[in-house]
């Protein structure tokens, strides 16, 4: 209620044997009152609403789930990948290499160079700014003696952004919901939601036998997991898939961790823009939006949605409307493995 509010519903409350009229002691001094009535009301009103997770975000959400479950909410991590240098010096631990783009990657360890030699870096800015493709770490910003160049010949990968407080929030509400125990499916689920990067996750027991678990993992962002994610997940659960119980697993269950399997879904379209859109723009907003719902349905549900992607489109900034969709070369839905990933594959988008 306003100050106002308070106002009228105290002045309702006094007896009409009392001027009530501004001006007049009971006037005034309620009027006081309800200032400070108004503000204790919506100090009870935010507690109230600190009551439901749902309405929390950040720390405060941090600090109602971890005292409650034990579960930390998952930190960003560094992409990494290993430069060739060509020269003939010393790469000393932390020195700097980089993108065109001016991403920042330090030596994780001193390298002698001696004619090319390969340098293990780390990206100095955490979260996915450091995932970048083959042959793109090119610079270095302070000259080495000796040093000539450097190159990445695979890709930069690894790096995670913080878990959102909606992935936050879902981890906790599987732990409530799910209770895991001795072993069972929903351990190993939330033992790879666990390790950073991990954003989907689907069990298969006894695959491989007697004793055998199958944990088959998407990333974050709904990608097929990297080798480096598998390997993290495989050792916090079960290393060399022993079953010693070295890792979270018990003693005797065989832990088999691997990426879901890619499947690239094609669409094509004509899509009607607005007048003030342009077309870059509209194509990169239709790309979103589709990889988004794609990221959405990963072990979720075994089939890709003809009309749900027609509702991507539609809800991309930009776009008035579409015609001629085809998904997959045909107009229906299109069935996904139950250790596939649907992802993004070639979008062809012609402008009415």
């Amino acid at each position: 209620m306003s100050a106002n509010e308070v106002l009228t519903a105290l002045l309702d409350a006094m007896p009409d044997s009392y001027q009530k009229t501004i001006g007049f002691p009971t006037y005034d001094l309620l009027a006081a009152v309800s200032l400070r009535l108004a503000e204790t009301d919506a100090v009870i009103e935010d507690a109230r609403a600190a009551l439901d997770p749902e309405n929390l975000t950040g720390g405060e959400l941090d600090r109602y789930i971890y005292p409650r479950s034990g579960i930390a909410r998952k930190a960003a991590t560094f992409a990494g990948g290993v430069l060739t240098v060509k020269g003939t010096g010393t790469i000393e631990q932390g020195t700097l290499f980089e993108s065109a783009g001016g991403v920042q990657f330090a030596a994780a360890e001193t390298v002698a160079i001696d004619g090319t030699g390969e340098v293990p870096v780390t990206c100095r800015a955490d979260g996915t700014a450091g995932n970048l493709p083959a042959h793109s770490v090119t610079q270095m910003p302070v000259t080495v003696q000796g040093i000539t160049g450097c190159d990445n010949e695979a890709e930069m990968s690894g790096g995670y952004a913080e878990e959102t407080d909606a992935e936050y929030y879902a981890r906790f509400l599987l732990k409530m919901r799910t209770p895991a125990t001795s072993g069972n499916v929903y351990h190993y689920e939330q033992w790879a939601l666990e390790c950073a990067g991990v954003g989907h996750v689907k069990v298969f027991p006894r695959v491989q036998g007697v004793n055998t678990v199958d944990v088959v993992i998407a990333d974050s962002t709904g990608q097929p997991a990297g080798e480096e994610l598998v390997a993290a997940v495989q050792a916090y659960i079960d290393p060399e898939s022993e079953g010693a119980g070295r890792g979270q697993a018990p003693i005797g269950a065989q832990c088999f961790v691997s990426a879901a399997a890619e499947k690239k879904i094609v669409i094509a379209c004509k899509v009607f823009k607005s007048n003030t859109a342009e077309a870059d723009s509209v194509t990169a907003a239709v790309k979103a939006a589709v990889a988004a719902y794609l990221a959405g349905t990963v072990f979720v549900q075994n089939y890709v949605s003809y009309a749900q992607i027609a509702a991507a489109i539609l809800s991309a900034e930009g776009v008035v409307d579409f015609e001629g969709l085809t998904v997959g070369g045909g107009t229906a839905n299109i069935a996904v493995g139950e250790r596939e990933c649907p992802v993004l594959g070639e979008v062809t988008i012609t402008y009415g």
